[in-house]
């Protein structure tokens, strides 16, 4: 039972009560019988000497008495309340789970980045701030931390991607981090701050006061493009539209991670204090420590999910810190931009039929140059077992169906006459459809073979070829074209005049596997070239990064580099023993057993 107490303590308690709403708010959540809103009706002279008594008798008046002493709500304790060993000093903080906020905390170390402003490139630095990941290839921070990087109308300066200085893992300030450079056009999307947040005027707001107009349109955020797509290995996190953060109470604890005045990085606890304004709730307030160097820092609720980009402090009008400032996610995320898209290289790790693809970069960042138009014939050259019939599927992987058609052709069974060899091609291009001969015949030259071959069979080919690949690229991938040589006749004449005029068919590209050496009758300025060899532990570690993010798995700094350096080091892994391919099979199964 209840300790006894004297009715003449609670009765003086209650006198000293003020804030009707709130009292009855904390009588209610810890209740778990009849309400104060009951109470006041039935009970109308002294609702809160009654709703004492009833929390005494229930045993909750220790926990009610101490979260309205948090509150600031009513007087002295009664005396016969006896002191605690633990007390609930910081409610608004709640109790973390530590297995979320350890999980919460090392994803964040591969996410986050300090941002550095150069005065000038590779000069000294001018303004930092904070970034983190928002899509493989983006990275979210303050707008006004980038801002003396555009002109007046928010074009990016000449130069200013070489004044930009992303490093992600600077952890413990003993050695650089990772440093990334953004892309040309790094600047993939903003909003800017609202006039009366300009940091050049510093003056004080009335919250309680302050007109709502353009505080839903004016978001102070920037969305920087890397030149790298390090969110497949690092992992990314998603602005969720739908997700409103908790102000108040036991659930509104948050945690800013930062990296402060440019140091390591940093995660401070608080709470979230207020969602202002109530039209639209872009700004919410809180009380985790910040410094410089902190706007573009992500604010998480107790599950370490995004809700906030912190944005700065406010002051009064003595310069006195009140709050901290956040730009809430959810509203940025309904701004609608695409953050998760990339523009640029975007290697492949694994095949749709779950096959490994480790290395190999150096043949997909030829595949990107092609086509774009930088390049125009690739080639690929290995030894047996090297991966050399692993490249088609690749390529078709690499390749949309819409806007791409792979024609693979064995150089074993291509026809030995320039004639035959072009109906061959366009053949393949046409598949179930039923061959068209529509080539000038040789019978109807009048010159010597190689000059009718410039003058009148490529120039029917190159239309031909124009017509059915309608509107989509070809790629001619001709294998083994080192153990089956192409035969010394009209046929080497007509695809070395291929290959001269590659610019006048503009939807071909041409794959060469077998392929080394000078390729005669090309522009060597639109041929790339490969040379096949075993993956190293660094391919491997990028495969593992990027499968265990695939699998929503983080690892720290240099564990993927270990674990790949361990699967090598295993006797069945010698190449003497398997081919390339098979060796990949083999190192992706472990790295998948160990994830």
């Amino acid at each position: 039972m209840p300790q006894e107490i004297d009715e003449a303590d609670l009765r003086e308690y209650a006198a000293g009560v003020s804030q009707r709403s709130e009292f009855g708010a904390i009588f209610d959540k810890i209740s778990a019988g009849r309400t104060f809103k009951f109470l006041v009706f039935g009970l109308r002279k002294e609702p809160y000497l009654e709703a004492l008594k009833q929390a005494h008798n229930e045993g909750f008046l220790e926990q009610l008495l101490e979260e309205l002493t948090h509150a600031g709500i009513g007087g002295r304790s009664p005396a016969a309340v006896s002191p605690r060993l633990e007390a609930i000093t910081r409610p608004d903080l709640g109790f973390p789970n530590v297995e979320v906020e350890v999980a919460g905390k090392l994803t964040a170390t591969r996410r986050l980045c300090c941002i550095t402003v150069l005065c000038s490139p590779g000069g000294s630095p001018y303004k930092s701030g904070t970034g983190f990941l928002v899509g493989p290839q983006t990275v979210l921070t303050s707008y006004h931390v980038i801002a003396s990087l555009l002109d007046a109308k928010d074009v990016p300066l000449p130069d200013s991607s070489l004044r930009l200085r992303i490093a992600f893992d600077e952890l413990n300030g003993l050695g650089q981090g990772a440093v990334i450079p953004v892309a040309d056009d790094w600047l993939a999307g903003y909003s800017k701050f609202h006039p009366l947040e300009d940091p050049a005027q510093a003056k004080p707001l009335d919250w309680d006061k302050m007109p709502e107009d353009g505080f839903d349109k004016h978001l102070d955020f920037a969305v920087l493009r890397l030149a790298r797509t390090v969110g497949r290995e690092r992992g990314f996190y998603r602005l969720d539209a739908g997700s409103l953060p908790a102000v108040g109470g036991g659930s509104a604890q948050v945690a800013l991670l930062q990296h402060p005045a440019s140091s390591p990085l940093a995660s401070t606890p608080g709470a979230g204090l207020r969602l202002w304004p109530g039209s639209h709730q872009t700004r919410l307030h809180h009380n985790a420590n910040s410094t410089d160097g902190s706007s573009g820092g992500l604010l998480v609720n107790n599950e370490f999910k995004p809700i906030g980009l912190h944005q700065c402090s406010y002051r009064d009008s003595a310069g006195k810190p009140l709050f901290n400032g956040a730009i809430t996610t959810f509203s940025i995320a309904r701004f609608g931009l695409q953050m998760d898209n990339v523009q640029g290289f975007d290697p492949v790790w694994r095949l749709a039929s779950g096959e490994p693809v480790i290395g190999r970069e150096e043949f997909q960042r030829g595949v990107l140059d092609a086509v774009i138009g930088y390049k125009r014939i690739l080639t690929v050259a290995g030894e047996s077992k090297t991966g050399r019939s692993f490249t088609t599927k690749i390529l078709r992987q690499l390749l949309g169906t819409a806007e791409h058609h792979v024609v693979e052709l064995s150089a074993a069974k291509l026809a030995v006459t320039a004639r035959l060899a072009a109906l061959q091609i366009l053949d393949s291009i046409r598949g179930a459809q039923t061959p068209v001969d529509d080539l000038p015949k040789t019978d109807d030259a009048e010159t010597a073979q190689a000059a009718w071959i410039a003058a009148e069979l490529f120039p029917a080919f190159a239309k031909q070829l124009e017509l059915l690949a309608a509107r989509r690229m070809v790629w001619l991938v001709l294998d083994d074209v080192d153990r089956y040589p192409i035969a010394n006749t009209s046929v080497r004449v007509f695809l070395e005049t291929v290959y001269a005029g590659m610019s006048n068919v503009p939807r071909l590209r041409i794959v060469l596997i077998g392929f080394r050496g000078h390729l005669d009758g090309a522009v060597l300025a639109q041929v790339k070239g490969e040379q096949l060899r075993e993956f190293n532990v660094l391919e491997l570690a990028d495969f593992i990064e990027r499968e265990s993010t695939d699998n929503g798995i983080t690892r720290k700094k240099g564990e993927a580099q270990s674990m790949a350096q361990n699967i090598l080091n295993l006797d069945n892994l010698l190449p003497q023993k398997l081919g390339k391919t098979e060796q990949a099979s083999v190192a992706a199964d472990r790295a998948r057993n160990e994830l």
